[in-house]
């Protein structure tokens, strides 16, 4: 059965999704040995020799003439700037918090899409907005009463988040010109590339990793492989999906990071999950899904 390119674009979203809730576990887990430049460096060098690896296998054009800077400026919006100031905001406070901010993103984004791209908000992608900043506001609430959050740490990430916004609106001018999304993500990822080692060697060169016993595997080793290759799948299916769904479907699919960053979080790194917490992901979950009642096929 041959899919719809809507159904491309929810499929390609949801597998982005994984790779963006399980970011922040596997981040603070590397970030107990590494600085959060050797991670910053070190998870881009590797995807965009991923990236790089598979556009030759396929023969894709890299020709940077034909699809403008754009992709340079989507490269230093998303992923640069957002994973500093996740990395920087993950060193004081914790996963959980990382993915319940990065699914406030609806509360904006259909906003932000009906300003730049004129795109229609529909009145259940209200609902869903109103229903999922309750629930954010509960799990976030409860987070600094445990304890477990950090307002600074929280105000960083939230700030990558509007990063995430700007790039959105960006990247979907860019992929509706019918720009391949390997390209694009390639592009992406060079000028983080570059970016994150001129900071490493050159503004912040003070690094943790001992090039003698670097290689050495341990958790946070293979957390920073894990975080290289979660770079590689989840920003190429992004695109796939800005290619083919509208800003404010996109983005209303972001609160399931929290039901998969807090089951992680939990798994392996021990978080607790209250009652609350786990009501406020319920509900979370109940405003992601409000707005995909009765879609029409495209």
């Amino acid at each position: 059965m041959k899919l719809s390119s809507t159904q491309i674009g929810y499929l390609a979203m949801l597998i982005a999704i994984l790779g963006f809730g399980s970011g922040p576990t596997f981040v603070k887990m590397a970030l107990s040995e590494y600085l959060p430049f050797d991670i910053l460096a070190g998870r881009f060098l590797l995807a965009f020799f991923l990236l790089f690896i598979i556009a030759l296998i396929f023969k894709v054009n890299l020709s940077l003439k034909e699809i403008g800077a754009g992709p340079l400026l989507m490269g230093i919006l998303n992923p640069f700037l957002v994973t500093i100031t996740f990395h920087v905001g993950l060193l004081l406070t914790n996963p959980v918090n990382a993915v319940a901010i990065i699914s406030m993103l609806p509360i904006i984004q259909p906003f932000v899409a009906k300003l730049f791209l004129k795109e229609k908000i529909e009145t259940k992608v209200l609902i869903g907005v109103t229903i999922t900043i309750i629930g954010t506001y509960l799990l976030i609430s409860t987070q600094q009463k445990l304890g477990n959050g950090n307002y600074i740490g929280d105000l960083l990430i939230f700030l990558g988040m509007i990063c995430v916004s700007a790039n959105e609106v960006l990247g979907r001018k860019i992929m509706k010109e019918n720009a391949n999304p390997l390209t694009v993500s390639i592009y992406q990822y060079l000028i983080s590339c570059v970016l994150s080692c001129l900071i490493l060697l050159i503004i912040w060169p003070k690094s943790n990793i001992n090039f003698n016993d670097s290689f050495v595997i341990s958790w946070p080793f293979l957390a920073i492989i894990y975080l290289a290759i979660q770079t590689f799948y989840a920003y190429i299916a992004y695109n796939f999906a800005l290619r083919n769904l509208p800003i404010g479907k996109i983005s209303l699919m972001y609160p399931l990071t929290g039901p998969i960053g807090a089951t992680l979080s939990w798994l392996i790194l021990g978080q607790e999950i209250t009652i609350i917490i786990f009501v406020s992901l319920i509900v979370i979950l109940i405003g992601t899904m409000v707005p995909y009642i009765n879609l029409k096929k495209n």
